[in-house]
């Protein structure tokens, strides 16, 4: 059983069968062989499509479901790309075409002396930007993710981060009982920038209530809005959007401070963390297909307030 499991969606045959296609595969031939491997993650995945097409009812109000079940084919297929790419990048090619929006706000971070959370969400690949953002900052950036559900898939993805580490980005993994928000607390103490994703909750992640838009809540992790408490520095929002064939896009954003008034913490936690959902949810409006979420995230107010 322990040798069928390497061949389930969260199994590390798949991402060594995509390490050797890159490194095989015609560029010419690509396209093909993910047209085909998403058609078929796509018809097999079936949890997580009908929760991407779930999401997709409230990015895109008054959509028809099985028009979001194709549309759900657009996300698998960007982050077969993603992942594609990424394949790439580990091999050392240079193949990635970088565009910034929101260069103004990135300076601001870039000129700061002190540390800072930088805040982003799962679209794009932060595998992929670790050589731009380690050419980009002159201060390490300290990537926290969460663990692969497969040990062998983790053990996998660790060996190739490891290897192809550059020297100002640094890998953090989210993992029961390794004290890790200590650690990046000192990171930030000494000048470093934590990236964390902020859109999705797993594990044991503390998770914080916000509204997304009206009508409609979601949960984002407390850990972010909490760092930047303790550690007194503002949360920049970084998302990365792929633009087409080998191109990606940085789009920065201003600068969130979480203000403690009086004593209420948990009060100013929560105001940043609104103004978080209130910065991500146009850019997941937008770039829908690009947004890897593959649990259902959203609750609607109305019909949760009716239960006995």
């Amino acid at each position: 059983m322990s040798f069928l499991r390497r061949f389930s969606v969260y199994g590390d045959f798949w991402l060594r069968y995509l390490e050797w296609g890159a490194r095989v595969c015609p560029w010419f031939i690509e396209p093909v062989f993910m047209f085909v491997f998403t058609g078929l993650f796509w018809m097999v995945c079936g949890k997580a499509r009908n929760a991407v097409a779930t999401n997709l009812r409230t990015l895109i109000p008054r959509s028809w479901g099985w028009v979001n079940q194709l549309r759900a084919y657009r996300v698998f297929w960007n982050f077969a790309w993603t992942m594609t790419d990424l394949s790439h990048v580990r091999r050392g090619e240079d193949v990635i075409v970088w565009e910034i929006v929101g260069k103004e706000c990135l300076e601001v971070l870039e000129e700061k002396t002190g540390g800072a959370v930088l805040l982003t969400a799962h679209m794009g690949n932060y595998d992929v930007a670790a050589p731009m953002f380690a050419h980009y900052f002159r201060r390490t950036v300290h990537m926290v993710r969460a663990p692969e559900r497969d040990q062998k898939s983790q053990n996998f993805q660790s060996e190739h981060r490891l290897k192809s580490r550059q020297g100002q980005f640094v890998v953090h993994y989210n993992e029961p009982g390794n004290m890790l928000g200590i650690e990046l607390a000192g990171a930030i103490a000494e000048g470093g920038v934590v990236a964390i994703q902020g859109d999705r909750i797993l594990f044991d992640v503390s998770p914080m209530k916000v509204g997304f838009k009206e009508g409609v809540e979601w949960q984002v992790p407390q850990g972010p809005f909490l760092l930047a408490l303790v550690s007194k520095v503002e949360i920049h929002p970084v998302f990365i959007i792929r633009m087409g064939y080998r191109r990606y896009r940085v789009m920065a954003k201003e600068a969130i401070g979480v203000k403690v008034v009086g004593r209420d913490k948990q009060g100013a936690m929560r105001v940043a963390a609104q103004a978080w959902s209130e910065t991500i949810r146009p850019v997941m409006e937008k770039h829908w297909m690009q947004w890897f979420v593959f649990e259902p995230v959203f609750e609607n107010v109305k019909k949760r307030e009716v239960k006995p």
